[in-house]
């Protein structure tokens, strides 16, 4: 573990983890290093400022600003999980962000950043829900040096999503994909409604793709929404094992029927880039 001093601790161990919002508690030999004081999320009011400091791309303690937008269930978001909230802000988020902090404008850490979504929303596991992981009990030596890896078992005792997400590759995944499963969060755009459009799409059939009905037995979900107030239309596109997002889009249509064109002509596109050849010129 790499400090922003340069110092390296390959002594590291594992307290906790919280497998539901992928989080783990990790201690090294070092004493005395600065700390950043628990906000209390209870008073956070919508538009009050936060700011993400984060890892993004690379670029160690890079530091955005925003607005904290809401306080709502990760069951709400696609791909995120579900039993537990999340705190919604517009700070932005690149790659790497994941594990970062969300501060508010003392200093105060109200959250663990989970990721963020294209068009700007951003979101943390809120930070009195995992305090406790330290306290867990559990007191497991992980690996040193560039080849620090979890124990087999502790990784085999996490979800697939967690486990898999840093080594997934998005184009392999929908190069694989046999099943896709849609999902709508709204009565203006049904399910019935896209998967008609979708299966009319003239690259459709070569794509070698499954529309199916059971989550369970899918590889990939399509999940389609229309926020209250809006004629926006929206959908993402997810890995089921991984949660990881292979792409999004959205339409500005009085209604589903004529959105659904729209969408799943953006949605072939993002299968075909990974599934078919390249068009001859």
């Amino acid at each position: 573990m790499r400090l922003a001093s340069g110092d390296v601790f390959d002594r590291v161990e594992l307290l906790g983890v919280d497998e539901r919002r992928d989080v783990a508690a990790l201690r090294i030999t070092a004493g005395s290093l600065p700390f950043l004081v628990p906000g209390d999320t209870s008073t956070l009011a919508q538009g009050d400022p936060v700011y993400a400091v984060t890892n993004a791309n690379g670029l160690s303690f890079s530091a955005t600003e925003g607005i904290f937008s809401a306080a709502r269930p990760a069951d709400e978001v696609p791909g995120a999980g579900t039993g537990f909230r999340l705190l919604q802000f517009t700070a932005p988020v690149a790659p790497g962000a994941s594990g970062g902090a969300l501060v508010d404008k003392d200093g105060r850490l109200l959250g663990i950043i989970t990721g963020g979504m294209r068009g700007g929303a951003g979101f943390a596991v809120p930070i009195e829900t995992v305090l406790g992981l330290p306290d867990s009990g559990r007191r497991t030596m992980l690996g040193s040096g560039a080849s620090l890896q979890m124990p087999a078992q502790i990784a085999a005792a996490i979800p697939q999503s967690s486990a898999a997400i840093a080594n997934a590759d998005p184009h392999q995944i929908l190069k694989d994909a046999k099943t896709i499963c849609i999902r709508s969060k709204t009565a203006f755009l049904t399910v019935d409604t896209l998967q008609r459009e979708l299966v009319l799409q003239k690259d459709w059939e070569k794509l070698g793709l499954t529309i199916v009905q059971d989550p369970r037995v899918a590889d990939l979900f399509i999940d389609v929404d229309r926020p209250l107030f809006t004629y926006i239309h929206t959908f993402v596109l997810s890995d089921k094992r991984t949660s990881i997002v292979l792409g999004s889009g959205k339409v500005t249509a009085f209604d589903g029927t004529i959105a659904s064109g729209g969408l799943t002509k953006d949605i072939v596109k993002i299968f075909a880039a990974a599934r078919l050849p390249p068009a001859s010129k």
